[in-house]
């Protein structure tokens, strides 16, 4: 299946500048396929190298790290020619750290290698002896919808991107598909398995073992002390959601918990990109980082399909609409989060004011901060927005429903099943 990332690895390929690439992201999000798929059409040969339960490999590492004795070492016990046109590849680099700080001596000392590390952001974070300044990092995040059209209708996806936007020959089955992709989510194989056998018994077990092997990285990498609170927090964002005031409350996670408590188990999860935290604004201004309430937040799971499972939804009910409102609107506010992490327009916050008016995500963009407002159907009333409107004047307001394209004097409306457009005004 092909991801965006791909053209990112090309640029990184041909660069006067290369180092050693590192590819973050959480477990099972495709950084293997990517990595290898990249290497067998790009490349003539590939050493792929995977540290996790290899100690015979780690071992390689042991002695000094000189580039040319670490090369001769990998082409003996890969059996193995490795020259310029191999790329190297270090899988679950985080269960080697040895291997991580070689990439040093790579990049001052034998830059003609192509080096592509890959390792959950969970492990990485550990990793002690780190080669500052001497890397290259690219995030992989689950498959977007853009993604996910392109996996399961080429032609569809060509259309689109050649007449630029959703038109009456596309609308219908864009709609078709972003329901689909609201059950199925981003993960890499539970798409393969409902694009091959749209079999929702078998995408469901998948998307569960990969729940619980989360549960298992918890256990690997995650202090003794924090290892419950972060299984807490964990397993009360999908009923968080649900409430009318979405803000993540830790007292709800771990009855009775402070804050000061649990934060250090909830940056793990943030720090492993297994959650998107998105902070209230309490003020508008550049920069918005400053006005951020470090109290005060959102946290959204980093995948719909994995959410979808978590909270006890099953696709027929996403397909009937028979989701509760109330849920379904923090849902589909999930869903927004991680469409502008991948098309890296990551929110910044949201805006609430006194009178229970909220603007759902803030971007900043060289035109200044853009508001959005986030609706799951096609009528609505955005008063939130309007007030955030009339109070600050931004020079362009964003809808993002169920509602066609549309860019008048000052707000432009976005369908959720094209949310890439967010690109048209980052432009």
């Amino acid at each position: 299946m092909d991801r965006e990332l791909y053209g990112e690895l090309l640029e990184w390929k041909d660069s006067d500048h290369r180092k050693p690439l590192i590819i973050r992201g959480v477990r099972q999000c495709g950084k293997t396929y990517l990595m290898q798929r990249f290497g067998a059409e790009n490349y003539g040969s590939v050493a792929y190298l995977k540290f996790e339960g290899d100690e015979s490999l780690c071992r390689i590492f042991d002695g000094d790290l000189d580039p040319k004795r670490l090369v001769t070492a990998i082409s003996i016990h890969l059996d193995m020619d490795i020259d310029r046109d191999t790329l190297i590849i270090f899988d679950e680099i985080q269960e080697c750290e040895r291997a991580m700080t070689s990439l040093k001596a790579f990049c001052e000392s034998a830059p003609e290698y192509h080096i592509i590390c890959a390792g959950s952001l969970l492990g990485l974070q550990g990793t002690g002896s780190f080669p500052v300044g001497k890397v290259t990092f690219l995030d992989l995040h689950p498959m977007s919808f853009k993604e996910f059209v392109r996996a399961s209708n080429r032609r569809l996806y060509e259309h689109v991107v050649e007449v630029g936007k959703p038109d009456d020959i596309s609308k219908d089955a864009l709609r078709s598909l972003y329901t689909e992709y609201l059950a199925v989510g981003g993960m890499p194989e539970a798409v393969k398995t409902w694009i091959e056998t749209k079999d929702m018994t078998k995408v469901d077990r998948i998307l569960h073992d990969i729940s619980e092997s989360y549960r298992f990285d918890f256990l690997k990498h995650v202090p003794d002390k924090d290892i419950k609170r972060v299984n807490m927090i964990w397993d009360s964002i999908p009923s968080q959601l649900a409430e009318e005031n979405r803000r993540f409350f830790f007292g709800h996670a771990v009855k009775g918990a402070r804050s000061s408590e649990l934060e250090d188990a909830l940056q793990w999860l943030i720090d492993a990109g297994m959650v998107h935290r998105l902070p209230k604004v309490e003020r508008i201004g550049i920069p918005l980082s400053s006005y951020r309430s470090d109290n005060l937040f959102k946290l959204y799971m980093m995948d719909v399909g994995i959410l979808r499972c978590k909270a006890g939804v099953t696709a027929s009910q996403i397909f009937s609409g028979k989701v509760d409102p109330l849920f379904f609107g923090g849902f589909i506010e999930n869903y927004v989060m991680c469409e502008l992490a991948a098309y890296g327009c990551t929110g910044e916050g949201y805006w609430a004011s006194g009178n229970a008016a909220e603007v759902d995500f803030l971007i900043v963009l060289d035109s200044g901060i853009i508001p959005i407002e986030v609706k799951s159907s096609d009528r609505y009333r955005a008063a939130s927005l309007k007030e955030y409107v009339d109070r600050y004047s931004p020079e362009r307001a964003v809808v993002i429903s169920m509602k066609d394209y549309n860019e008048n004097d000052s707000v432009t409306t976005i369908p959720l099943y094209s949310i890439w457009m967010i690109g048209k005004i980052k432009g």
